[in-house]
């Protein structure tokens, strides 16, 4: 099973994929901790099955952006 990933552009969104629900929770407040804002219209949850052993796992995957300090 692959690891998760976030996915860094300078000044754009970060892009949080995980796996694991746990960690990708964990990971999205750590960001809302640093003044991020999740985009919620786009987080979704893929279901990927193994060929090889029909295991089903769920890649949880949400933007996150940092708000312009200049808007109100």
């Amino acid at each position: 099973m692959m690891s998760g990933m976030e996915t860094i552009k300078a000044d754009g969104p970060i892009l949080v994929s995980e796996w694991d629900p746990e960690t990708f929770h964990r990971r999205v407040l750590e960001l809302e901790a640093k003044g991020y804002v999740a985009r919620r219209e786009t987080y979704c949850i893929t279901p990927e099955m193994s060929p090889e052993t029909g295991h089903i796992s769920h890649l949880h995957s949400i933007e996150m952006i940092k708000p312009d300090p200049g808007r109100a």
